[in-house]
């Protein structure tokens, strides 16, 4: 053995689905599709629940400025149903950058709400269950868009295509799908309101307190009302500490 050096063969890192159809690559298809399909799932649940239950829909569109009535909310519910569908059945072909173009403007949408109305109550993207706009939906929406993108430029395959290479490992999968899809609407409905309801009041609030303290004090001395004024107490009559 002397005189011999170890060799070692260089490591490859392929795809774990098909390592003949993508080569070697730092990112995969693997790599991006769970994020993928669990945007696809939302949009298609989020369409789902605007085709039965439009009227939240509508009105946050009203709120907003916006046409909207139940019509307008169902067409907008059809058309995420069927970008959904397009990006499940071909992503690759267009169906990925369908997806990150609802996504983006589902941002463009959350991002004016919140300029022009920010304390609005739902943006009406899930029927009746309130989603309050806010930043984190913002964000969540951007991410999305970016993972419809990324999944377009690696070429991924469809969604029965990746779940049949995962074998039985689909059903684990499908399962923690549906759970994160759960905590992110728990996280996104939840967060924001936990969020404001925590948040101490700011200085412009606290100085119309402090106006509103002054105003009062003004009236009570017109009145002929001061401070330490025994009306003041209660159950201490006004002659109250008069000399008798």
């Amino acid at each position: 053995m002397r005189g011999r050096s170890l060799r070692f063969l260089p490591v490859r890192v392929f795809d774990s689905a098909s390592a003949g159809r993508y080569g070697p690559k730092d990112v995969t298809p693997d790599t991006i599709a769970p994020l993928f399909f669990l945007a696809t799932s939302l949009l298609l649940v989020s369409g789902v629940l605007k085709l039965i239950r439009p009227r939240a829909t509508a009105q946050a569109l009203l709120d907003a400025g916006l046409p909207g009535s139940r019509a307008v909310a169902r067409g907008l519910g059809a058309g995420e149903c069927a970008a959904a569908a397009f990006a499940a059945a071909a992503p690759a072909r267009g169906g990925a950058l369908a997806l990150a173009i609802v996504y983006l403007a589902f941002a463009g949408f959350v991002g004016y709400v919140l300029r022009t109305h920010p304390t609005a109550g739902s943006c009406g993207c899930a029927g009746s269950k309130a989603v309050p706009p806010s930043l984190l939906h913002l964000g969540l929406d951007v991410v999305a868009a970016a993972a419809g993108v990324t999944y377009l430029a690696e070429r991924g395959p469809s969604a029965g295509v990746w779940f049949a290479g995962l074998g039985w490992g689909s059903l684990p999968v499908a399962m923690g799908l549906a759970l994160a899809g759960w905590l992110l609407v728990v996280v996104v409905t939840g967060v924001p309101p936990a969020w404001h309801a925590w948040t101490p009041p700011t200085d412009d609030r606290a100085a119309s307190h402090a106006d509103r303290h002054l105003v009062a004090e003004d009236a009570l001395s017109i009145a002929g009302i001061g401070p330490g004024h025994p009306s003041l107490w209660p159950g201490v009559g006004a002659d109250a500490g008069a000399p008798g």
